[in-house]
């Protein structure tokens, strides 16, 4: 039903959580306090790969200490292995036999405070006897690795290796070209490290914890403590940055609430950033070998290769390897190329588990088949942005589905591919006038696609794609929506505020919005894969419109006039064609909820809806051919980065950045503006700044001394440019927008280097960081 007021879809909305969040009145896991409450803290192995010959507690426990435990002693687990196609980790919220990374969980005490928590942790004695380390994934192979789990013979967690006779076909008929492309490690560093704060009272458990999925955590807590979900309650207060590393479900979210349990009094705990760096989930650390059989013109008729993630230890859920198989999907970017056949190994090694962070195996993707245009237009001596444009799909190609099996039914890859090529252009020419001559200037592209709204189903073998929304109306006409999405600063109340005063044309200051809260909120996967607004949008538009049927029952019987001859107006409804004879919902609720007896007859009191929606066409597992549209859109971009290297220190400087960006139909143009910003900056400090190395074993980057982030001298003023093409299949027509700006620069920038070194030699930057010691190496290899 169509309604006569303006739309607020595309209004700049001023955000409604940020009062409380800059003023300082959110509320934190670290702000929870409860009466009588009590603090943990962990002992962590400080030995990369070793066997545990002894955990003794009893010091502690005589220093004062309410309770210590160690992994042998600790009646808790394992997390149960849910996916069948991986193979099966059995890890213990404690270690019990064996630790396989440096800041793996061994002991865990609690005291009255954190500082006697730590104190007495220090007396805890672990015997631990030392194991042969692997921390690379190409060690991990080797035919003499030592094993991390003996029992698998390998230190293959995952290994797909598909097959197609097209590709070899084409691979037999046309000339390869190849690389190799890596991204490092390195992490997602919110502001707010992870906490967990437990209670139990009344035969039932209540957990704060900082998480992007609610639900997710309230059925592994069920499942792993012996508890039915209906006495288990999750609360997720707000959340200071998510972006992937905060939906895992860790180790200590299943420590914390059994001590509470154990001891009948609340405990909490949480992470100090030595601890964040040591032990929540790294990301990235992939290599991918991609090659391509090219046709004479440039243009690729077939890819194959393969995908290789050193996962780090693999005791995680969701299971680490979905990055590596989500970059499979993002090989083909906007492009037509026919053909796909690409391997995927998810290894693991001594490290800290890896797991998603924003962009999820997309920035690594795009990295490489970016960068491996790049190397067949420089092999054959074509412009790579004309290859590009032979390649890049057009408005008359859709729908279209690409080789790996995702369905475009919408998007502007050309337009917003000729419009950044536009911008950076111009950026570099302004540039190179402000800079004069001998300055190492160049601009760099990345165009792709990014899948949204995923399913969850591949990683961990029991959640889908669906979300849902309750919405009820009050008295007064106000309006409570109830979402199973999270908020972690994105904006979430703000958007799902305007869609639902967009689809029963009220106020937005009428609509009050909760999530994150098991008992309150409806069943919802929660907040990752840029999902958040679509799902919850879907889901609020099917219930908004049985609130519109039910309404308009009501109003017409109000008006004496018949259904058919009203329309949704400003606050309500009114007869078609005259303004005068209106209803306001404040009046169709009173009716509803108090004066029932003016309701049309057969009509149920109540003013309320609940719906669950699950998109279109989302496939949860791959087709015999192995293609599998895992997403429920997909939105495109292209990035423009003009960098400054100086070829005396190797420093790089992103001068600007623009991105031209399609998310479908923008529901509040400074969010997603905002959203794009962010994820430009995080991937700036991943490609120049962020590192995470190890050496034997041991991490090298554990606090942020080492550990080195961007700030805002980092990064440049950032041109954004939104493009629409809305999603035909979709309530509203949104698409997403939470991982799109961290996609783009790694390609994009690592371009822009090789463009400005070209007088120098340089080509083939096609690993990251570019940290000034790289680039240096690069230059000097050149020369050389």
């Amino acid at each position: 039903m169509q309604s006569t007021r303006p739309t607020l879809l595309g209004a700049r909305i001023p955000r409604i959580e940020d009062d409380r969040l800059l003023t300082g009145r959110a509320r934190y896991v670290a702000d929870v306090v409860l009466p009588g409450m009590v603090e943990a803290a962990f002992v962590r192995s400080e030995l990369p790969h070793a066997e545990i010959d002894r955990v003794d507690v009893s010091a502690a426990l005589e220093a004062g200490a309410h309770a210590a435990y160690g992994g042998p002693d600790l009646p808790v687990g394992p997390v149960p292995d849910l996916v069948p196609w991986v193979r099966p980790v059995q890890h213990f919220p404690l270690a019990r036999d064996r630790v396989r990374y440096v800041g793996c969980p061994l002991a865990v005490v609690v005291a009255d405070d954190r500082y006697l928590a730590e104190d007495a942790a220090e007396l805890v004695e672990v015997d631990l006897r030392p194991l042969p380390v692997v921390d690379t994934a190409e060690a991990a192979l080797a035919d003499d690795a030592p094993l991390l789990y003996p029992e698998w013979g390998d230190n293959r967690l995952l290994s797909i290796t598909p097959e197609n006779p097209a590709v070899d076909a084409a691979f037999d008929r046309f000339r390869t070209i190849s690389g190799t492309y890596t991204t490092h490690r390195y992490a997602a560093a919110p502001l707010e490290p992870r906490g967990v704060v437990a209670e139990y009272r009344d035969d039932r458990l209540t957990v704060w914890t900082s998480t992007q999925a609610a639900h997710l955590v309230r059925t592994m807590l069920a499942d792993v403590l012996g508890l039915a979900e209906r006495d288990v309650r999750v609360i997720t207060p707000d959340v200071g940055g998510g972006f992937g590393q905060k939906n895992v479900i860790y180790p200590e979210e299943y420590l914390v609430p059994w001590l509470a349990m154990r001891l009948r009094r609340p405990v909490r705990w949480v992470e100090d950033r030595h601890e964040h760096l040591l032990a929540s989930s790294h990301a990235r650390d992939m290599s991918i070998e991609l090659s391509a059989a090219v046709r004479d013109d440039g243009t690729i008729a077939a890819l194959r290769g393969r995908v290789r993630a050193d996962l780090g230890s693999g005791e995680t859920f969701p299971g680490g390897y979905g990055p590596a198989v989500v970059a499979v999907s993002s090989l083909c970017g906007p492009y037509r190329i026919p053909h796909l056949c690409v391997a995927v190994e998810g290894v693991v090694t001594n490290k800290t588990p890896t797991n998603g962070y924003r962009g999820y195996g997309m920035p690594e993707g795009t990295f490489a088949i970016e960068r491996l245009v790049d190397k067949i237009g420089r092999e054959l001596g074509i412009d790579p942005l004309d290859l590009r444009r032979r390649m890049i799909i057009d408005p008359d190609d859709l729908p279209y589905e690409t080789a790996a099996g995702a369905r475009l039914d919408s998007g502007s890859h050309r337009e917003a591919f000729e419009r950044a090529v536009e911008l950076g252009e111009q950026m570099l020419a302004e540039e190179r006038e402000r800079a004069g001559p001998g300055a190492h200037l160049g601009v760099g592209y990345a165009t792709y696609i990014e899948g949204v709204a995923a399913s969850a189903f591949p990683v961990t073998a029991s959640r889908s794609g669906q979300d849902s929304a309750d919405v009820r109306f009050d008295a007064d006409g106000g309006v409570t929506v109830a979402v199973g999405i999270s908020a972690m600063g994105q904006g979430a109340h703000t958007a799902v505020a305007t869609l639902a005063a967009e689809a029963l044309a009220i106020p937005i200051d009428q609509v009050r919005v909760v999530m994150g809260d098991t008992d309150t909120a409806p069943f919802g996967l929660g907040s990752f894969a840029s999902r958040s607004v679509l799902v919850a949008g879907g889901a609020v538009a099917e219930a908004a419109e049985v609130l519109r049927r039910k309404g308009i029952r009501i109003a017409a019987h109000l008006l004496e006039a018949a259904p058919e001859d009203l329309e949704l107006a400003d606050g309500g409804f009114q007869v078609r064609g005259s303004p005068g004879s209106a209803v306001p919902w404040a009046q169709i609720a009173r009716v509803a909820l108090t004066r029932t007896f003016e309701l049309p007859p057969g009509t149920a009191p109540g003013l309320d809806a609940r719906a669950s929606y699950e998109p279109p066409g989302i496939e949860h597992a791959p087709r015999p051919d192995g293609k599998m549209n895992a997403s429920a859109n997909y939105t495109n971009s292209t990035h423009a980065a003009v960098v400054e290297v100086d070829p005396g220190t190797g420093v790089v400087r992103v001068r600007r950045y623009a991105a031209v960006h399609d998310c479908g139909r923008v529901i509040n143009p400074m969010t997603v503006a905002g959203q794009i910003h962010g994820g430009v900056a995080q991937g700036i400090g991943g490609v120049l700044h962020e590192q995470l190395p190890y050496e034997d074993g041991q991490p090298l980057a554990t606090t942020f001394t080492d550990y080195v982030l961007p700030t805002s001298c980092e990064i440049p003023d950032i041109t954004t440019e939104e493009l629409c093409s809305p999603a035909p299949e979709i309530p509203f027509g949104i698409k997403g927008a939470g991982e799109a700006g961290i996609i783009g620069p790694p390609a994009a920038i690592a371009r822009a280097v090789e463009h400005a070194l070209e007088p120098l030699g340089v080509t083939g930057v096609d690993a990251t960081p570019l940290t000034p010691p790289v680039v240096r190496r690069l230059i000097e290899e050149a020369r050389s």
